[in-house]
């Protein structure tokens, strides 16, 4: 039997009573549920992520060099790992997709995956492509073409002066891609593949923010 987890109270009280019932007409000598507690469930807390008015002020004041991977975070939701480790060879400009995809010394965090390129990402990896010339096999570098380093401590520093200090992880710009997905009406299914999810109740921490865009759905049926 499936037990839901949103009312245990109420499911290991009513056990307890079907074993003091058992006892009573003589099938049991003792309740093997006395003494158990509930399990704690613990409320999962809503991402934190960033209004389109927050997203405008942080691209509009980051730094030329911070800029670009500032957009890859926020309209493809890679990891920072995924991104570190962004290889020129995983883009493909012309059927506009990002590979995320093993490295000799690096593996994803989840499956490899395909992420299709908003026209403002392709437009970014195209002008930085110009500007590095080649001299990187990385996306993304720190000075002297070396691995970029420290993403966290500049976005940091970014909100900080843009006046929401609150957004101190890499992982706000993933939440904030995912959120803004299930708001314009994305499928849940297709924001997990987007995302590399292993299993859809990570994604579902979403599903929230889609009730008041699914009503409006139902309500432009034709007939």
């Amino acid at each position: 039997m499936r037990l839901r987890s949103e009312y245990p109270d109420r499911l290991l009280g009513t056990l307890k009573a079907m074993f003091n019932l058992a006892i009573t007409w003589g099938h049991m000598d003792r309740n093997p549920a006395k003494g158990v507690k509930p399990l704690r469930v613990v409320q999962q807390k809503t991402p934190r992520f960033l209004t389109k008015k927050e997203i405008d002020i942080l691209l509009k004041n980051a730094a030329p060099d911070f800029k670009p991977a500032l957009e890859v975070f926020l309209y493809t939701g890679m990891r920072k790992g995924e991104l570190v480790n962004l290889e020129w060879r995983d883009i493909d400009f012309d059927r506009e997709v990002i590979h995320v995809r093993a490295k000799e010394n690096w593996t994803p965090k989840s499956t490899e995956r395909e992420i299709p390129m908003n026209p403002v990402v392709k437009k970014s990896l195209l002008k930085l492509k110009k500007e590095r010339k080649g001299k990187s096999k990385l996306v993304f570098t720190s000075k002297n073409d070396n691995p970029l380093k420290k993403p966290r401590q500049t976005l940091m520093r970014l909100t900080k002066r843009c006046g929401f200090p609150d957004v101190t992880k890499l992982h706000t710009l993933r939440h904030t891609f995912a959120s803004h997905l299930v708001m314009e009406g994305v499928p849940l299914p297709t924001i997990q593949k987007l995302m590399g999810h292993a299993d859809i109740q990570t994604t579902m921490v979403y599903a929230h923010l889609s009730k008041d865009h699914i009503k409006k759905a139902v309500g432009q049926l034709p007939y």
